[in-house]
């Protein structure tokens, strides 16, 4: 059987070309969602596609947040299409991650909000982190505890106590995100935190703060006036 042609060949060598000689910079959101989109849809045109990508969210990083199943309504994204997008944002988070651990403080109040805010960046769903540190402030896992709803997410205590113990956690932060709200923590988040407390000091766990994450700043338990910060 003869191999499909595909007509766009010469056009994403081009592409390509330009790329690898300008860079990303000189390249325009849909050109850059088009180049990418190559590699998930080889026999189309991506470029209408990417167009029609960013018409729908305005630039690329409202599209490389956005949920796979709402990418996928858009004609020609696929879900090969709509993982690539997803797999190159974790990428982003994960690359920011490892270049920021090593250098993290607890000195550094201002690196850890930026490094919190970076971890929820785009998510829907409320996510429950514990950031476990060494005796020095510095970074050692980010352990997730739970994941839930766009309004709710409940950390079981009996998964709490198994990861922070398989981790060896000593120093504890916990985070988590009100994706579709505020920073101002609600009376089950007071409670939680009341609880969560007691039961890591429970196992000479030192735990030194809970953070919000909301489009509005970052509430901080540990804070003496409470206050959100604005990152």
């Amino acid at each position: 059987m003869e191999k499909k042609k595909n007509v766009h060949k010469d056009h994403r060598s081009r592409m390509k070309e330009l790329y690898l000689k300008v860079g990303m910079d000189a390249l325009s959101d849909h050109n850059i969602l088009e180049l990418l989109l190559y590699y998930a849809i080889p026999y189309k045109d991506t470029n209408p596609i990417a167009h029609e990508l960013i018409e729908k969210y305005q630039d690329i990083n409202t599209v490389l947040d956005a949920p796979m199943c709402d990418l996928m309504k858009v004609d020609g994204i696929g879900d090969h299409a709509a993982l690539l997008i997803k797999l190159v944002r974790d990428l982003i988070s994960k690359y920011i991650a490892n270049d920021t651990n090593p250098k993290l403080n607890l000195a550094s109040t201002e690196m850890l909000y930026q490094f919190v805010r970076m971890k929820y960046l785009g998510e829907t769903r409320e996510i429950v982190y514990i950031l476990s540190f060494d005796a020095h402030g510095n970074l050692k896992h980010v352990i997730k505890i739970a994941e839930g709803t766009p309004t709710t997410a409940v950390a079981d205590n009996r998964t709490l106590m198994e990861l922070v113990l398989r981790y060896n956690v000593e120093y504890a932060i916990m985070t988590h995100n009100h994706p579709h709200g505020f920073a101002s923590p609600s009376q089950a988040d007071i409670i939680a935190t009341g609880k969560i407390t007691t039961l890591l000091e429970s196992v000479d766990i030192t735990f030194l703060d809970h953070l919000i994450v909301a489009d509005d700043g970052i509430f901080s338990f540990a804070m003496k006036d409470n206050h959100i910060k604005n990152i």
